[in-house]
């Protein structure tokens, strides 16, 4: 899905999310990085990006589905690394 696309790479990018119906951003804790991802004010999917699994997914309706599902295969996809702060793609 184009949305997810633009979404995700918005977060990996260190771009504030759009105001639209996804919305995704990153957050940093000391040694732990959390991918969050929303569909409105529903929170679909936490992601840890240094264990690389998901701590969280959640769907109501067919569109939260999809959008997850469009979530989980960008990040299979995609390979980012963790330098100085900020997400790189490897």
């Amino acid at each position: 899905m184009k949305q997810i696309t633009e979404c995700l790479d918005r977060a990996f990018n260190n771009k504030k999310p759009l105001k639209k119906k996804w919305r995704a951003g990153i957050l940093a804790i000391e040694n732990v990085s959390l991918l969050i991802m929303f569909h409105y004010h529903h929170m679909i999917m936490v992601y840890d990006l240094n264990k690389h699994v998901y701590l969280h997914q959640w769907h109501e309706t067919s569109a939260d589905l999809r959008g997850l599902n469009a979530a989980k295969k960008y990040l299979e996809e995609h390979s980012y690394e963790e330098i100085s702060g900020r997400y790189v793609k490897q």
